[in-house]
């Protein structure tokens, strides 16, 4: 009986431990009443649409428009730490490949989520993306239900791949991916979970789909998350995709 109220109590205190990890976390530990934007790609005609598709949406935080680039040197300029959340970005801009300029937003403004949002689906030009530090990829042939999903998941702190993107790796070599593995492993300490739960995250798997598909609540998915960034010390879901494609786990 001793053993049982023992039990009970352990299980208690994980959730309320689980619960009090997951309010500290939402959001990017921001207090929000809004979600501040900027919409970069060079078709005006295209932005001014997308802005218009943005006011039908209901996200967890109203969306605020700060403002539209449409090439690299306007995207810098209106990259302000103290103004902007959230960039919708098309890795076509006027005078740049947008996916060079994601390392030096991300350095600007280390909490700056990032949104590719692009006609190329391609699988190393997704990887490119991801590798260099968005938090998430969707197809301009996305829904609005996907599009306010993908919204949500990258302003927790998630990463967010479209339900026709996918990510494979069909060139990795098996001694190659065995050695990267073990230099992993040694590295890192991870144990068996915390590794199957970093490769669901690497293949764009929300806490949702990870809690189901392992079979545990989705309270555990954000606590495991967190060690997991601790241990790999990055501060985002993006930060443990490159993790996880330096040392080839996917």
């Amino acid at each position: 009986m001793i053993f049982n109220v023992l039990q009970g109590l352990v299980r208690h205190f994980w959730h309320l431990f689980c619960l009090i990890i997951i309010c500290s976390t939402n959001y990017q530990e921001v207090h929000m009443d809004r979600i501040r934007y900027v919409v970069a790609d060079d078709h005006q005609l295209y932005v001014k649409g997308f802005n218009l598709l943005l006011q039908r949406i209901k996200t967890r935080f109203p969306l605020e428009c700060i403002g539209e680039a449409f090439n690299g040197q306007e995207l810098l300029r209106l990259i302000n730490p103290d103004s902007v959340d959230l960039l919708f970005l098309d890795l076509n801009l006027a005078d740049n490949d947008a996916a060079l300029l994601i390392p030096k937003l991300k350095e600007l403004h280390s909490n700056l989520k990032i949104l590719c949002i692009s006609m190329y689906t391609d699988d190393k030009v997704v990887r490119e993306a991801l590798r260099k530090g968005a938090d998430g990829y969707l197809s301009k042939n996305t829904d609005l239900e996907e599009l306010t999903n993908a919204i949500d998941a990258v302003m927790d702190g998630e990463m967010f791949l479209g339900s026709n993107i996918r990510i494979t790796n069909p060139e990795r070599k098996t001694v190659q991916a065995s050695q990267s593995i073990n230099r992993f492993n040694a590295k890192y300490q991870l144990t068996k979970r915390e590794r199957e739960i970093l490769e669901l995250i690497a293949k764009g798997k929300s806490n949702k789909d990870i809690s189901a598909l392992l079979f545990i609540s989705k309270d555990t998915v954000s606590v495991h998350r967190k060690n997991l960034m601790r241990k790999l010390n990055v501060k985002n879901a993006s930060g443990l995709i490159k993790v996880a494609y330096e040392f080839n786990l996917i």
